[in-house]
């Protein structure tokens, strides 16, 4: 089998900043294919399924094995890949467990205040905001390498998360 380049898993919960700060990582990126997860979503939907609601989860296994193999196109080619990402469940951390190693985790994580904020701020409720900040803890709780975004210029933020892509963090 071919040797993969790694993949950089980059992980946070809702609020976070993982849509504000992809245009910045996409700009400097020099050779480190960017992706996010929900950049095949349409309002929540593939292909007229629907992915980002809870009543998804059934589908969301599939949803991952497809990612799997995108992100593969470009790693069998020596490309390393940073994929923004949901929060995962403890048993999808180690290599082999949903994606193919070698793989690294780093989690985007702000504040419970500033988290709170803004998702009020998109409309979101009471209940969807709970789930965000269990979300929140969940990543915490299993992934060490941590990128704050309280009060981070987001451009100096994609060069940080860069340089750990890179091996150089």
């Amino acid at each position: 089998m071919t040797r993969l380049a790694p993949l950089h898993l980059l992980t946070g919960a809702p609020g976070v900043g993982k849509t504000t700060l992809l245009p910045y990582l996409l700009e400097a990126a020099g050779g480190v294919v960017v992706a996010d997860m929900d950049e095949l979503l349409d309002d929540g939907n593939l292909l007229g399924v629907p992915i980002a609601v809870p009543e998804a989860a059934p589908v969301w296994p599939a949803y991952n094995r497809m990612w799997g193999r995108v992100v593969g196109l470009p790693r069998r080619a020596g490309h390393p890949v940073v994929l923004l990402c949901p929060v995962p469940d403890a048993d999808e951390i180690p290599d082999g467990a949903l994606w193919d190693g070698p793989i690294r985790w780093a989690l985007l994580d702000c504040a419970d205040d500033l988290r709170v904020r803004r998702l009020q701020a998109r409309g979101w409720t009471q209940d969807l905001v709970d789930d965000a900040l269990a979300d929140a803890g969940q990543g915490r709780s299993l992934i060490p390498t941590v990128f704050s975004t309280d009060d981070q210029d987001p451009r100096a933020l994609a060069e940080r998360v860069l340089a750990w892509a890179r091996g150089c963090a």
